[in-house]
């Protein structure tokens, strides 16, 4: 198993630094601007298990592998995903073995191959019950249907959109992070941090004289 693990994180890395790109022929110009919903609608769709070269049936069961295995492969893969822009992101904190075989479980999807934006990864397939896909009991949709259980669509005004924001992300930060949730507080959500234009909290950023202040 040991040099099988080894020449699988060597395919994952070769993966990783070839990453082919139907649009790179293409430079973006500023009149080409797409908003998300746009991109997400006319992104070209690849197999993800064609598109990397790596295939599902190669990953073996988390079962198999020891604790340094899994943590190998699943930070190879998470560095692969990152550079096909197929992000694997999670918003609670799980398990590294269930990570990854949430990962190995979906891994033959359908990816959107995006340019401006960010895609995601699959969590689960379409119409799988809450609870019952490879993250179980850490199942990020019954997270998010349980977080936005209490609102109910209605006419808000910015003002109360932004505050129902807040009080979104705080429930959201207070069961990621526990007491340690004021480390992340969103103080650009809390009008009471707005400066005296009403501008929201920058958190320390102000552009510069010559307007690269985010190279620095």
């Amino acid at each position: 198993m040991k040099k099988y693990i080894e020449q699988l994180l060597a395919d994952i890395k070769y993966s990783t630094e070839n990453v082919s790109l139907p649009f790179i022929e293409n430079r973006l110009e500023l009149h080409n601007w797409r908003s998300e919903e746009e991109e997400d609608k006319t992104a070209p769709v690849r197999n993800l298990e064609e598109w990397t070269g790596i295939c599902k049936q190669q990953l073996p069961p988390s079962e198999m592998l020891n604790d340094e295995q899994v943590q190998n492969l699943h930070d190879a893969l998470i560095k692969m995903l990152d550079a096909y822009n197929w992000s694997f992101v999670l918003q609670t904190e799980v398990p590294l073995r269930i990570q990854y075989a949430c990962i190995r479980d979906n891994f033959n999807q359908e990816a959107k191959v995006k340019q401006e934006y960010m895609g995601f990864f699959q969590l689960c397939h379409e119409g799988t019950e809450h609870g019952k896909c490879a993250l179980e009991k850490y199942c990020q949709c019954a997270f998010y249907a349980d977080l936005f259980s209490g609102f109910i669509n209605e006419d808000l005004t910015a003002e109360e959109e932004r505050a129902r924001e807040l009080e979104i992300e705080i429930t959201h930060l207070k069961r990621k992070h526990g007491d340690e949730w004021m480390k992340y507080y969103p103080y650009h959500l809390d009008a009471k941090y707005d400066d005296e234009n009403g501008n929201p909290y920058d958190y320390g950023f102000e552009e510069n004289d010559n307007g690269n202040w985010w190279r620095s």
